[in-house]
Parts: structure tokens; C-alpha cells; sequence
């Protein structure tokens, strides 16, 4: 029946482009009517979409064209990334910075909520971030901030992460200045619901309950009996529920999750179907109904198994299911004892902040003797241990060597750290006394010339026009109203270098001070710095920083890591 009536949209569609065509075709406008309001991946609207699409590459109207391929992105469900890419291919060539930072935006959405690859994710979200820089769309530029606390999130930075939540929930709420059409309002409502739903969630993981259950309750309120926002309200259920699971409320708590979970199903969501079916599985343990937490904990596994994810908030289901058959199956708990250590590798890739914590629950040395006892191949012992010995003797001497070269960057990041805290780490000028004359110095500057070139090379300076890229020397003597002899006379006799070398100080100390200063940056490629600070290519970037600094870029960031505590 759904088949039948797939076509009879597909035929609907296509019979009106026919009589349309026949008669006078129809408008970009009355194309999308049909389908602009249809929601989420809806695949009855593709039809139109394609319609649209057509429209645009036959009129070779590319802004038409970027808007058909996004609505296909928004409802082609199997093909959410070929539009996505489709859409920022031609924003790259024909757009603005605002359409190809929301169509990055849009591509990490699609890897964060549909298939939970959060590395993806924020490649793509730090793309859209640097497309946004200067954007006075104020609504996309918190979307991008509120995806990057998203993945700050995940990986355990919950104190970073709250401000971004807080800062776009103050600014969704906010009554915009202008009338919003009824989608605009659409969206502000729902980005402040997301906002909301995270403040709920992150206030729990730091265990401050009463705000937890405060924000979970207005967010239910705001979104009851509306069914644009069914989705969101299960998710303030599924956070009601959990909060009286852990008032021991069992029978509410139950009640609640039952009623969160099938429009979270509905919606795909299985990383919060996963969190809801573990919540079932640590009720029917506390009711000692062993069953149903078997059932519970056995979903969250097929949910691993389908699409290779698990939130470290139910990894412990497997303790459970391990211990469960360790007297009953020993074939379903070698299973369930490899499935832990895959998740717990996976685990420690993206989640490193949380991944430490796990260890200490379940120690991962325990779990790699017990599988060993479990296979019972005396012979794969004696392989493994001398692959043990041999690995650990190639390790060692690596790890000597690391030592060593870690030591010196140890000391090259400290003194620049002390360079940085002392104030000294800046382009000065030499200081020259005045009262006696270097009859050395060939200089054609006047002293009022001098001073002159100064106050505009502090004014160049202050200003952080040093950033544009490809600034030559000419280029910087017009900025200044000179010409490039004065100016190289100057910076040579008043800087003690030449003009390559104090512009590679100005930028090199520029994101050098950034990177102290700003935790953003410590997430940035080498590539995406070296076109922050103005320089043309990465390996150029690496090699002055390590000429000024003593240190590669990549071991001062990694350095600084450790120094925060951040992996």
C-alpha cells in the first residue's frame, strides 16, 4: 500500500510538470509549496525536490540550484550526503561565506545525528565555523556554536560545552527584531529547545540534579501536546524519567521512558534510544526482573553491532550481560566480553576524556586474561606472550628514545611559556642610545622620519593588518604612506631584521599567543592556523614557528594539552 502510494505521488508530480509544461510552467515557488512544510526526511517530497533541482540546472540558476540540492539533503534520507556535498560544491564556486558555512554545518549535522561520527562531525564543523567569521546571519553563527558544544560534549569537556548551550539558549529565546516567517519561527523555537535539552543533559552528567530537573520540566511543558515538537518533548520525558530512576521512582521512571522511546525510534535517534533502553535494563535489575535487563541490555548491543556507536553512559550494559552468562553460556560471554573490549577501543578513540574514567570501572588488562582462559588454546598463549615480549622490548626503546626528544621540547615549551608570562615575548624596538653617535649606521631617516614610520608601524601592528596573506614589503610601505627603502631601513636599524623576518615574528607571535590564550585554536589543523596568522602554506607555517619558537607547531599544541588536560 505504501508503494502504491509512493508512485501516485511520483505520478502526481511528474503529470503535473506535463499539464504545467503544456500551459505555463511552473514557478520555483510553486514547486517547493508542495512540499516546504513536509516533515524531516519525508520521502514523498523528493519528487518536487527533483522537480526543483531540474528547474534550476535547466535555467542554470545557481542559487535555485543550492536550495534544491539542501531540500533534498533535508528529505532524501539515503542520500543526505550526496546532496550535502552537491550543495557545497556549488556554494564553493558561486556562493557566499554563509552558504558554504551552513552547508559544511549541514554535512556534520548529517555525520553527528545520523551516523554518529564525531570527528566527522567537527571537521565539517570547523569548517563552517571559518566560513562564518564576520557573518551577521546571528542565527547561523550560534547554530555553528551550539554544534561545536555538541561535540565538546561528547568528548567530556562539560564545563566548555554549558556555555555554548547557555549562550544559544539566551539568544534563541530572544524575540528577534523583525517578523519571522512561520519556518523562521519554526527554527528559532526548536534551537532553543536543542539549547535546553543539552543544559538538561550536561547539568545531570555533573550531577547537579535540581537544575537538571528544573530545565526538563520547563522543556516538557513548552513542547506538550505540540506536534511539531514531538520529538523534542520525548526527550524532556526521557530526561524526567531518568531523574526518577535515580529517585528510585522505578514505576514512574518506567512509565516515562516507555512513553520517550517510540518517537525516538520513530526519529532514528538510537544513540538516546540506547541511553532509554539502558535506563529499562537498570530498572528491571532493581525490580530483580533479570529478564527484561537481559532484553534492555541486548538492544543497546544490537544497536552496537548495526551501526558501530555506543555513548559511554551505557557501556557498563556489557558488565551486566558478562556476568549474567559467565555460569549459564560461556560462548555468549566470550561474545559479549569481545564486544566490551571493541567498544571500549572505540571508546578510547573518541571519547579519550571519558574513556580514563571507564578504565578504572572495568580494567581492560582484566578483560584480555579472562578472554585468554575463555579460548583455551594453550599455543595461542605462548604466540601471544612472545609477541608480548618482543612488543614490549620494540616499546621500550621507543619509548627511551621519545623521552629523550620529549624532554627537549619540554624545554623549549617552557621557555617559551616564560617568555609569553614575562611579557618579552614581543617584536620590540632596539633600544639605541640617543646621546652617541653610531658612525656606523648608514641610515637616510631623519629622526623625524623615524618617528613617523614608527607610530604608523604600531598603528599596523595594533590593528593586525600583518594578517593578509601574500603582504609584501611594497604593499606594507603604501599602507604606510612611505616607500619601501625608509621602511626597510627602519625595520632593519629599529628592529634589528629584515622585512620576511619581522613579518613572520608578528604572525608567528600573533597565533602563538592565540593558542596560549584561547582553547579553540588547540583544535585547529596546522593548515587552518597557518591561514589564521597569514601565511600561504603549512609546511612555511611549521618551519617559522619552530625558527622563532624553538618548537614545532605540533608539539607546542600538544604540550599546552597536557599542560590544560586536555587530550
Amino acid at each position: 500500500m505504501k508503494k502504491l502510494n509512493y508512485f501516485l505521488v511520483i505520478f502526481s508530480a511528474f503529470s503535473q510538470l506535463l499539464f504545467s509544461q503544456q500551459k505555463e510552467e511552473r514557478t520555483f515557488s510553486e514547486i517547493r509549496k508542495y512540499y516546504e512544510k513536509m516533515t524531516i526526511d519525508d520521502m514523498d517530497a523528493m519528487p518536487y525536490v527533483k522537480l526543483y533541482i531540474q528547474k534550476a540546472k535547466r535555467e542554470n540558476n545557481l542559487p535555485k540550484l543550492i536550495q534544491g540540492y539542501r531540500d533534498g539533503r533535508q528529505f532524501d534520507h539515503r542520500n543526505k550526503i550526496k546532496y550535502a556535498d552537491s550543495a557545497i560544491a556549488v556554494s564553493l564556486k558561486h556562493g557566499a561565506s554563509d552558504d558554504i558555512s551552513k552547508d559544511y554545518l549541514s554535512k556534520g549535522i548529517i555525520y553527528y545525528f545520523y551516523q554518529k561520527k564525531y570527528k566527522l562531525a567537527l571537521d565539517q564543523y570547523l569548517k563552517a565555523y571559518q566560513y562564518s567569521k564576520g557573518s551577521e546571519d546571528k542565527y547561523h553563527h550560534y547554530k555553528v556554536i551550539y554544534h561545536l558544544g555538541i561535540v565538546k560534549e561528547h568528548l567530556g569537556y562539560y564545563d566548555e560545552a554549558l556555555e555554548h548551550f547557555e549562550d544559544c539558549a539566551a539568544f534563541y529565546s530572544l524575540r528577534p527584531k523583525k517578523k519571522l516567517h512561520d519556518n523562521e519561527q519554526f527554527n528559532y523555537k526548536k534551537a532553543y529547545l536543542n539549547s535546553l535539552h543539552q543544559m538538561t543533559v550536561i547539568n545531570r552528567y555533573v550531577k547537579n540534579f535540581k537544575k537538571s530537573d528544573s530545565l526538563s520540566r520547563l522543556g516538557y511543558q513548552l513542547t506538550l501536546n505540540d506536534h511539531d515538537f514531538a520529538l523534542e518533548n520525548g526527550y524532556f520525558l526521557k530526561c524526567i524519567g531518568i531523574s526518577k530512576f535515580h529517585k528510585k521512582k522505578y514505576v514512574e521512571a518506567e512509565k516515562d521512558l516507555e512513553r520517550a522511546l517510540p518517537v525516538i525510534l520513530k526519529r532514528n535517534d538510537f544513540a538516546w534510544a540506547s541511553v532509554i533502553y539502558y535506563y529499562l535494563g537498570k530498572i528491571s535489575e532493581a525490580q530483580n526482573d533479570i529478564d527484561r535487563a537481559i532484553q534492555y541490555y541486548s538492544e543497546i548491543d544490537t544497536i552496537f553491532e548495526k551501526h558501530e556507536f555506543i555513548l559511554p553512559e551505557v557501556y557498563r550494559s556489557y558488565n551486566y550481560l558478562i556476568g549474567y552468562y559467565k555460569n549459564n553460556d560461556v560462548n555468549k560471554q566470550l561474545y559479549y566480553t569481545n564486544q566490551l573490549l571493541k567498544a571500549d577501543s572505540l571508546i578510547s578513540k573518541d571519547y579519550p576524556y571519558l574513556s580514563s574514567k571507564l578504565h578504572k570501572d572495568y580494567d581492560r588488562k582484566t578483560l584480555i586474561e579472562q578472554k585468554d582462559d575463555l579460548e583455551k588454546t594453550s599455543t595461542r598463549k605462548i604466540r601471544f606472550a612472545k609477541i608480548l615480549i618482543l612488543s614490549g622490548t620494540i616499546v621500550i626503546g621507543f619509548l627511551v628514545v621519545r623521552y629523550i626528544k620529549d624532554r627537549k621540547i619540554k624545554k623549549q615549551y617552557d621557555l617559551l611559556q616564560k617568555r609569553i608570562a614575562d611579557g618579552t615575548y614581543v617584536v620590540k624596538d632596539i633600544i639605541q642610545d640617543e646621546t652617541v653617535e653610531d658612525t656606523s649606521r648608514k641610515t637616510s631617516l631623519t629622526p623625524e622620519m623615524s618617528l613617523e614610520i614608527r607610530g604608523k608601524l604600531e598603528k599596523f601592528e595594533k590593528e593586525k593588518q600583518f594578517l593578509k596573506k601574500g603582504l609584501t614589503e611594497k604593499d606594507v610601505a603604501v599602507k604606510l604612506s612611505t616607500n619601501s627603502h625608509y621602511l626597510s631601513v627602519y625595520i632593519n636599524e629599529h628592529k634589528g631584521m629584515n622585512f620576511n623576518k619581522y613579518m613572520a615574528e608578528l604572525r608567528i607571535n600573533y597565533i602563538t599567543h592565540l593558542l596560549n590564550t584561547n582553547n579553540m585554536y588547540l583544535r585547529f589543523t596546522i593548515e587552518a592556523l597557518a591561514k589564521e596568522c597569514g601565511i600561504a602554506s603549512r609546511q612555511n607555517f611549521s618551519n617559522l614557528f619552530f625558527d622563532i619558537n624553538g618548537i614545532r607547531p605540533t608539539d607546542y599544541i600538544k604540550k599546552r594539552k597536557q599542560e590544560l588536560g586536555i587530550s
